[in-house]
């Protein structure tokens, strides 16, 4: 399941499985784990009513640790996957992670292809800004959605509850954008250019902790480019037949982001929230950039025996808004149209947007039998989106995962766009070892 909000268009369901900072891990030996599935994934089709296989996959996944005490220890997380062809889950060998960590006195160091994760939010986190994902990786798991990017991670310690991160980014690595590029012939979707490798080109971020049994706050900073790259008019050009068509280009385009996060216990509830202002340049003049915004998320949770109930507003402020171009004018400009398109994946239309989630989440028979269900609701723009999961531990290494996705939105908004894509029911049979 995918929601669609904050942080780019595109962030995932729940917090990763990888959050945590570099930390010391003082392991000597190796060890081999990992998981085998199968997965099939039926939805819409595109421009049709009917149903289609969406995906059809069988997947294996390799994970091996090494350690070797205080020194250093590494990690390596390689999938192979035979699936349907012309999915975006077809046949490929991915690194998912590979890094090596090593220790001096108390400071702490990662190199190599990670997946790392900041914010503390469900579903929409403004602060998670380091690797991209990719929304259209069907998966009952949405840390599979997650990519990973070659990163310099470093921690320093200042006491056993306070701690500053710094990550250097020194290549962009985009995310995948959740539209059809075969979905209109008149319209011809270009490989996105990245920046120049140079070291102007690199992101950097950083962030301090401060983790207490109570809870935790961090405060954070990041300065690179954004995951999902926005769209520019890239001029008109003919196909093999002769065909005229619009030339989209992809283009990345740098900001910089403040955030704050924290979670905490009061009573029987639980707290959190994330607070996140975004500054872009020549926004007004570059019209494929995200508005300057300030995007922030406040949540309660409560469980009740087995049941678990979590509750998030959602809010979202556009600095020096302007209206945008109305899609369906006949007269307007390419131009305008894209202007309009990239105004809604950042969910920029208005200038300020209200949307709220609901979480709530059962543990049966002994945690055999797992349910859940996410939905979300925009009360500014319509649009909503719900999620059910059923899962059913059949024993310590086997489980079977059935549900859906249900995006739904009005003409020429967001949801309605990828409803295509999304929407759809699937099954998953895995097997861990």
């Amino acid at each position: 399941m995918v929601g669609i909000w904050l942080a780019g268009p595109v962030p995932l369901f729940s917090q990763g499985l990888f959050e945590q900072s570099v930390g010391r891990v003082e392991t000597k030996g190796y060890g081999l784990n990992g998981y085998v599935r199968g997965m099939e994934w039926v939805g819409e089709k595109t421009g049709s009513s009917a149903w289609e296989q969406k995906s059809l996959f069988a997947e294996g996944t390799l994970k091996l640790e090494a350690g070797l005490g205080k020194t250093g220890d590494a990690y390596v997380d390689l999938r192979f996957r035979a699936g349907l062809p012309g999915s975006i889950e077809d046949n490929g060998l991915d690194l998912w992670e590979a890094y090596v960590n090593l220790y001096v006195g108390r400071l702490s160091f990662r190199v190599g292809q990670q997946i790392d994760v900041w914010g503390r939010a469900d579903s929409y986190n403004p602060t998670d800004n380091i690797t991209p994902v990719n929304p259209l990786f069907h998966s009952p798991n949405p840390d599979d959605m997650r990519l990973g990017n070659f990163l310099f991670k470093g921690t320093i310690p200042f006491t056993r509850s306070l701690s500053l991160e710094g990550v250097w980014i020194p290549v962009y690595k985009e995310s995948v954008l959740p539209v059809n590029r075969n979905m209109d012939p008149r319209v011809n979707f270009m490989e996105t250019q990245p920046p120049s490798f140079e070291l102007k080109n690199s992101g950097y971020a950083f962030r301090l902790n401060l983790d207490r049994p109570a809870g935790g706050i961090s405060l954070s900073w990041f300065d690179g480019f954004e995951p999902y790259p926005g769209l520019q008019f890239d001029g008109i050009s003919q196909d093999g037949e002769g065909n005229f068509r619009v030339d989209i280009a992809p283009v990345p385009f740098r900001e910089q982001v403040a955030g704050l996060d924290f979670e905490t216990v009061l009573g029987s509830f639980g707290w959190r929230g994330e607070f996140a202002w975004r500054r872009t340049v020549n926004h007004e003049e570059n019209y494929n950039r995200a508005w300057p915004d300030l995007r922030y998320v406040v949540g309660v949770d409560r469980t009740f025996g087995s049941v678990t109930i979590l509750l998030q507003y959602v809010g979202h402020y556009v600095l020096e808004f302007t209206e945008p171009a109305d899609p369906e004018d006949p007269n307007a400009s390419p131009v305008l149209l894209i202007q309009y398109f990239n105004r809604m994946m950042f969910r920029q239309l208005d200038r300020v947007s209200h949307l709220i989630t609901l979480h709530p989440s059962v543990s049966l028979l002994h945690d055999e039998l797992q349910a859940e269900v996410y939905g979300e609701y925009n009360f500014t723009t319509k649009e909503y989106l719900m999620y059910p999961k059923v899962q059913w531990n059949a024993s310590d290494m086997i489980r079977l995962s059935l549900g859906g996705n249900l995006f739904h939105g009005k003409r020429n908004t967001l949801y309605d766009m990828v409803r295509p894509l999304m929407n759809g029911v699937f099954l998953e049979c895995r097997l861990t070892f």
